[in-house]
């Protein structure tokens, strides 16, 4: 009897082990998934936000605030959807946010996926007229 207990122990405790290093191995994997993910969607918002940068005047750039827009990531046979929201504030000569109307304003493009809970990347810029 005693003999079986300890080989009943000494399972449990390998069967613990392995579960603990696979349950490891696919948070890794989760991990560089995540990370793939956030390069595509910086590139996707950095493209966007040069969009914005060279084809928005100064005066539009407030009718953006609050849109929202589907955009793809694509490479080769790989395209992952991506949904982008723009937010557009006025802020002071220090980036600050502004109460009133100033000659700046700060655009903010954010990244999500359905895959993730959160948002994968935001950038913000600020344009002056």
């Amino acid at each position: 009897m005693p003999q079986s207990m300890m080989a009943f122990l000494a399972m449990m405790i390998a069967s613990i082990a392995a579960f603990n290093q696979m349950g490891s191995k696919a948070a890794v994997f989760d991990q560089m998934v995540r990370s793939e993910y956030e390069l595509m969607a910086n590139a996707v918002v950095i493209e966007r936000m040069e969009v914005v940068a060279v084809g928005t005047d100064f005066d539009d750039l407030d009718k953006l605030h609050g849109d929202v827009e589907q955009v793809s990531f694509t490479a080769g046979s790989l395209s992952i959807e991506f949904t982008l929201t723009y937010q557009v504030r006025y802020v002071d000569s220090v980036g600050g946010p502004s109460g009133i109307v100033t000659s700046q304003q700060e655009v903010e493009i954010t990244a999500e996926n359905d895959r993730f809970s959160v948002p994968l990347v935001t950038h913000s810029r600020i344009f002056t007229e």
